[in-house]
């Protein structure tokens, strides 16, 4: 299936930055991995991250995955409207130039971070993530998904800790009592499940090569993180 062209991917940006402006009250802008992007060779990949329109004003944390590296992050609460502190978004695509001039869509998702402003080490702590299986990403997974990045604490039992259906660490594990465990390989299925298919395909959706569509689950997506975040 071809991808879309470069005048469709910029629009959708444009369309997508006056919603965010909508929702997080902050001018935004994507920046391209390469500024000549649209030029780039056949089977280059490139990146967009969401950054700050103005260039003094900006958050930054540490996101990780598929290489560690530093990203805009926008606040979703005010300090001290969590229990826990104030939580961050950034966004990321990935796409592939086609041999028809075109871009296929690797992957894009929203990366949550909580720590204080100003901080450089705000926790990585959830990932909203649609990976297109057709180039990357769990083929056991649902698509688009939720992922942990952070550690859970479990109540341990005299003999192990048991989250039913998630993880289990038996004794002699390293998880101390009241300690943490890591689910950070668990997907968690967002609403794509399809009755008409078998399971993990149930659970998978593929994007159309609309970059409406995209869009649409990028802008719905932060809203809805926003909305649990502050209490919606």
């Amino acid at each position: 299936m071809p991808g879309r062209g470069c005048g469709e991917i910029s629009a959708m940006h444009n369309r997508i930055a006056v919603d965010l402006r909508k929702i997080l009250g902050l001018t935004v802008a994507f920046h391209p991995s390469d500024k000549n992007w649209y030029k780039v060779r056949d089977g280059t990949e490139l990146e967009f991250d969401l950054v700050s329109a103005k260039q003094e004003i900006g958050e930054g944390a540490l996101r990780i995955r598929g290489g560690n590296r530093r990203v805009s992050v926008f606040p979703l609460n005010s300090n001290g409207t969590s229990r826990v502190g104030t939580f961050w978004a950034s966004w990321h695509e990935a796409w592939r130039k086609e041999s028809d001039g075109s871009f296929a869509l690797l992957s894009a998702g929203w990366t949550l971070f909580e720590g204080s402003p100003g901080s450089r080490d705000k926790v990585q702590v959830l990932r909203a993530d649609w990976d297109q299986l057709s180039h990357k990403g769990s083929k056991e997974a649902g698509h688009p998904h939720w992922h942990f990045d952070h550690e859970v604490l479990l109540s341990m039992e005299e003999e192990k800790a048991d989250t039913p259906g998630l993880v289990e660490v038996t004794r002699g594990a390293t998880v101390a009592e009241g300690g943490a465990a890591s689910v950070g390989h668990i997907h968690l299925a967002m609403g794509a499940w399809n009755q008409d298919k078998n399971h993990p395909e149930c659970w998978q959706r593929t994007y159309e090569d609309d970059c409406g569509q995209l869009r649409d689950w990028c802008v719905k997506t932060l809203q809805y993180l926003k909305g649990q975040i502050n209490g919606g």
